[in-house]
């Protein structure tokens, strides 16, 4: 369960595996020293760090630094989480950032043999130095990061300018409509935004639309010319473009991850 944090700094081993079917998800922030490699078999979760908010769909993973606040929620019915928490002491910079990336099949079966450890508070010798190859091995398996995340501006206008975005995405937008709402001149409004963000209005409502879209296609319950529809899209063949403009893969391959 997502309370894990209160107790899983207090387990005495450098590594603990949690799996967990219907993972029950934090709408509070929260930190632990470990750090937590994440993995979706079931469903899809987001992820929000201070900046940003994250999707980690299907056969994707996360690896949440040591003591970076966080939180998690979900519209699926049931996510099953696969997780190892990690003592990261004396390891190299790589480990100190946020990574998202999908899973190999060489990584996907280590993390599923690790289920005969779940819970396991005793220290296991054969655990140990599994959960260790996993670990030395992460730089090899992160190299395919898809960019399924969101930056949060801290400005509180910029961000009521994207929480209006976030819950309207298939709306038609232009940038002169969203500037005269919110009091801005279009001009400063790109400004301020690139600036807090790095990227553009239609960049960011673009990516509002592709990770919802990956949300949608996780579900398997609609199909792409659907799914088009829903994120804002008049046809499928913009849709399919945009979609493999921003992730690498059009959406018929994306469904089969």
């Amino acid at each position: 369960m997502e309370d894990s944090h209160l107790f899983v700094d207090q387990i005495e081993k450098s590594a603990f595996v949690w799996h967990e079917q219907d993972w029950v998800h934090s709408n509070e922030f929260h930190s632990h020293q470990k750090a937590q490699l994440v993995y979706v078999t079931e469903g899809f979760q987001y992820l929000y760090t201070e900046n940003s908010r994250f999707l980690l769909p299907q056969n994707h993973a996360a690896w949440i630094p040591s003591n970076v606040s966080h939180k998690t929620s979900s519209d699926a019915s049931t996510v099953f989480l696969r997780t190892i928490y990690y003592d990261t002491k004396h390891l190299p910079p790589f480990f100190d950032e946020f990574k998202l990336f999908t899973v190999s099949e060489v990584l996907r079966e280590m993390i599923l043999y690790t289920e005969k450890w779940s819970k396991l508070e005793t220290y296991s010798e054969a655990e140990f130095h599994f959960l260790q190859a996993i670990l030395l091995e992460l730089p090899s398996f992160t190299k395919e990061a898809p960019p399924l995340y969101i930056p949060i501006p801290k400005n509180p206008n910029l961000l009521g300018i994207t929480n209006y975005i976030n819950e309207r995405f298939a709306e038609s937008w232009d940038i002169q409509s969203i500037a005269t709402k919110f009091h801005f001149s279009s001009r400063t409004l790109e400004r301020l935004f690139k600036v807090e963000t790095g990227i553009t209005i239609a960049k960011y409502v673009q990516l509002v639309r592709m990770i919802k879209a990956v949300e949608l296609l996780n579900q398997n319950q609609f199909t792409i010319s659907e799914i088009a529809y829903k994120v804002g899209y008049k046809n499928i063949q913009s849709f399919s473009n945009s979609f493999y403009q921003l992730l690498g893969n059009r959406p018929k391959d994306f469904i089969n991850y």
